[in-house]
């Protein structure tokens, strides 16, 4: 942590809790928090379980205060869910004999653990019930949904894979209450891009209710097509017959003026753009979304069997996994 602040300090807030017996051995959670997109004012933390439970509270927009509780849970080992129940009920303590301690807002993290193992799992098979039955209790308590379920209720997308089996689960998630739920969007599973990092990132996108709902904001040229060198070369083309014209202009008129002609040079720049954009779509990317939609395809196919979807599923998410850290490589060797 220490390390982290003193190179990223001034990008991130890090707030962590180490496992008190073996803090480089196992266990561990923190809470990053990115300082360009949201000022945090008084922040406060609660170690609920050392190591294991971390909550945060943050004041943000007009002093309304978030709580985020990150919870990296024990593994549950074949029919044995007693030590992941067990962290679930300390959780669940704590509530239960602070009524005024905060209640979280957001609960995320590494559950180790699963609620439905028809969906969640491939090959599908529920965890032990007593794991699923003591988080079901704190849901009810701090009233959390799982959003991405919520969202999606019937599709099966993974977050961790073991690569010796090639079974996967999705026991990374995000919990949020009712009202943050009205206002999520975007619920995503997607590759983390960083090397040898086991488990797919969950994310959502949560506005305020206060906010306006906006649209995607005014297009501008992707980077990918500023340095292709065929739309540079158009550029500098058209830029050069629209200095022409302005040194030839002489009698200034409604349709022929500085202004029609930068305003030409600007929709015949922004044409080639996009027309360029179809064709340059870099390559990495491409295959990327390619591979996604096709494991999606599989994951969700009724005619293959598990043990198929589980062999071609396997090869897929290790394609996207090698796709997507190439790719998040390319765009820092170009910056």
């Amino acid at each position: 942590v220490d390390e982290i602040i003193n190179h990223y300090g001034k990008k991130f807030h890090v707030f962590a809790s180490h496992d008190p017996t073996n803090p480089t051995g196992r266990g561990g959670v923190a809470i990053v928090i990115n300082r360009r997109l949201i000022l945090v004012d008084k922040p406060k933390t609660y170690e609920i379980i050392p190591g294991r439970a971390l909550l945060l509270q943050v004041t943000i927009h007009k002093k309304d205060k978030l709580n985020i509780l990150a919870v990296y849970a024990p593994n549950v080992s074949g029919s044995n869910g007693s030590e992941n129940a067990q962290c679930w009920q300390d959780v669940k303590t704590y509530f239960d004999t602070r009524p005024n301690a905060p209640k979280p807002d957001i609960m995320l993290g590494d559950h180790n653990m699963v609620e439905a193992g028809l969906l969640d799992q491939i090959p599908a098979h529920d965890d032990p019930e007593e794991a699923s039955s003591a988080l079901d209790d704190l849901k009810i308590l701090l009233k959390l949904r799982d959003g991405w379920r919520m969202t999606y209720p019937n599709e099966r997308t993974f977050t961790s894979m073991q690569p010796a089996s090639g079974s996967q689960s999705r026991i990374d998630r995000i919990y949020v209450t009712d009202p943050l739920l009205e206002t999520a969007r975007e619920w995503k599973i997607r590759e983390s891009g960083i090397p040898n990092a086991d488990h797919s990132l969950a994310s959502v996108q949560i506005t305020s209710e206060e906010a306006p709902r906006i649209g995607k904001g005014r297009w501008r040229i992707p980077d990918y097509v500023i340095k292709d060198k065929d739309f540079l070369s158009y550029i500098r083309e058209q830029g050069i017959k629209a200095v022409q014209k302005l040194r030839v202009l002489t009698l200034r008129t409604q349709t022929n003026n500085a202004q029609t002609i930068w305003h030409a040079l600007k929709k015949k720049v922004a044409h080639k753009a996009k027309e360029r954009a179809k064709w340059i779509v870099p390559g990495l990317t491409r295959k990327l979304n390619e591979t996604q939609l096709e494991l999606d395809r599989t994951l969700n196919d009724i005619e293959l069997t598990e043990a198929q979807k589980t062999e071609r599923a396997q090869k897929l998410k290790l394609e996207v996994t090698g796709l997507e850290q190439a790719r998040l490589q390319k765009i820092q060797n170009d910056g």
